[in-house]
């Protein structure tokens, strides 16, 4: 606990959670001073543990069907185990019956969109009934939100999925992704897929890179958020053309957003899922070495569809406004001149006309302009991933008039847990702050600069930075205060005091800019 400087029930729930103990329900004074997502994410845990229990426990025909489905479709015991794969038993109250006994109350299920409101009053009902789960965690590694797919084809709904709650937003999170993460800043490479079982397809088979969308078409922060741990994306769709389609948005929504993607094209009408294990991994990683880049792949299409080149390339034009660097916009231009016989200049001409200058949608400006540069936000990043040096910094300084309101919520979210001793792991700050651009810039802190080789030495980067930082920070309030009595000084020139505190102040920022004064 002084190590992490948390609570003690706070280390109690963490150590037994490790250990795979059963807590007792918390009392309902305990439970008010939870807030709403902690609640939510607690829900979802619960329900997670339930399902998967049901999937490798139970006895019951529903629970042998869904083992005997996973087998079928190649999912041994590692991966079941890895993604927490689970059944909801074919009953109206299992899980409610279950919630009870948790010491859960019924309305924050019905709000996790794991309970559904029956007719009669009190009474809800299971949402999820006689499906194989797939529980969808965040970058905490917590479990937010559930799809159920049907083991009764008559079933209309081939899927169901969890609402938006205050911790799940669909268009934000990639199934797979904490599962992954490790594979794909090693390889610095990742496998972009859209559903669950192509997911787990691919892994299974030993493409351990693999991330779905969730079934939907990318979004904008799905793709910044994979971008956090790689530039390279391979988009491995449906080989329809429902799936080409769907893969040649995807480029567009992944260059905006800085990424490098590339198409791996699927033979016939394949899915990545039944191609995967009818012909096996090997064959995944043999089509990426040929993968399309997207001139090529939206040339491979006008060829399909018969469209003219110059159509073509007018569609590729239209891509090249999103990338940001006028270098590599230039390079895209080229490439595009020397696949389609289109010159350069006229490419040139075609951006031109189809930039309009000076229009930036605002909420693509917001995102480019925050957070702010400077000492403040170089600050913030350390003292979100090193909960250790925290204590450091607060003891000589405390966030106050800060400028900008969402570092301000941020350092006073790290400065209240730490006042409090109640420092928690610094990846529960996704449950607290789900949206963007907050949630980005948390994710690109605790995941875009660890250096697991070598902890000692990054700790030590972190702590110079941070009290470097805290000069800076320092040497910028002496700067203020310097200058308002300078003012003074101009209305009440004949002042000793004033003058000798000028001195002083004047004095103390020099050694702070030139010496580093230790603070």
């Amino acid at each position: 606990m002084e190590v992490e400087r948390i609570s003690f029930v706070e280390a109690v729930r963490m150590l037994a959670e490790r250990a795979g103990i059963e807590l007792p329900a918390v009392s309902a004074s305990e439970r008010d001073t939870v807030s709403e997502s902690e609640e939510l994410v607690r829900a979802n845990g619960m329900a997670r543990d339930f399902f998967h229990k049901q999937l490798m426990e139970s006895q019951s025909p529903g629970a042998i069907e869904a083992r005997r489905y996973l087998a079928e479709r190649g999912y041994g015991k590692t991966v079941i185990e890895h993604f927490l794969l689970g059944y909801a038993p074919d009953s109206w109250d299992s899980l409610v019956q279950f919630a009870k006994q948790a010491g859960l109350a019924p309305s924050i299920l019905t709000q996790a969109g794991l309970l559904k409101e029956g007719k009669e009053k009190n009474r809800p009902y299971d949402a999820f009934r006689h499906r194989v789960m797939f529980p969808i965690r965040n970058l905490a590694g917590r479990v937010i939100a559930f799809g159920g797919r049907r083991l009764r084809e008559e079933e209309e709904a081939k899927y169901i999925n969890s609402p938006e709650t205050a911790v799940y937003r669909k268009g934000r999170e990639l199934f797979g992704l904490w599962e992954a993460r490790q594979d794909i800043r090693t390889r610095d490479e990742a496998i972009l897929v859209e559903g669950y079982t192509d997911c787990l397809s691919l892994v299974m088979a030993g493409v351990t890179i693999t991330v779905a969308s969730l079934g939907t078409a990318l979004t904008e922060q799905q793709a910044r958020l994979l971008k956090r741990f790689t530039d390279k994306v391979f988009i491995l769709y449906d080989g329809d053309n429902a799936g080409l389609s769907a893969a040649r948005r995807a480029i567009d929504v992944l260059i905006a957003a800085g990424a490098k993607p590339r198409v791996i094209v699927l033979p016939g009408t394949e899915d990545p899922d039944s191609f995967v294990r009818k012909n096996g991994g090997d064959a995944i990683w043999q089509l990426r070495e040929t993968a399309f880049s997207p001139v090529d792949f939206q040339l491979h299409l006008a060829k399909r569809n018969q469209v003219p080149p110059a159509d073509a390339a007018r569609e590729l034009v239209n891509t090249a406004v999103l990338i940001a660097s006028p270098v590599e916009q230039d390079i895209f231009l080229r490439e595009i001149s020397a696949r389609t016989a289109v010159s350069a200049d006229a490419l040139r001409r075609e951006l031109s006309r189809v930039r309009v200058p000076g229009q930036i949608p605002e909420e693509k400006s917001a995102r480019t302009t925050w957070p702010p540069k400077g000492t403040l936000t170089a600050l913030t990043r350390v003292l979100v991933r090193r909960t250790d040096l925290r204590p450091v910094i607060f003891e000589k300084w405390s966030p106050q008039n800060i400028a900008d309101a969402k570092l301000a919520e941020l350092l006073n979210v790290l400065y209240e847990e730490w006042q409090s001793n109640a420092i928690k792991e610094p990846e529960k700050l996704l449950d607290r702050f789900p949206d963007s651009p907050l949630r980005e810039f948390l994710a690109g802190c605790l995941y875009e600069t660890e250096d697991e080789e070598d902890e000692e030495r990054g700790l030590e980067i972190d702590r110079r930075t941070a009290l470097d930082c805290l000069r800076g920070l320092e040497a910028d309030g002496l700067r203020v205060e310097i200058a308002e009595l300078k003012q003074k000084l101009v209305a009440s020139p004949n002042e000793p005091q004033l003058l000798r505190e000028l001195q002083n102040l004047m004095r103390r920022e020099k050694n702070l800019r030139i010496h580093g004064q230790d603070i």
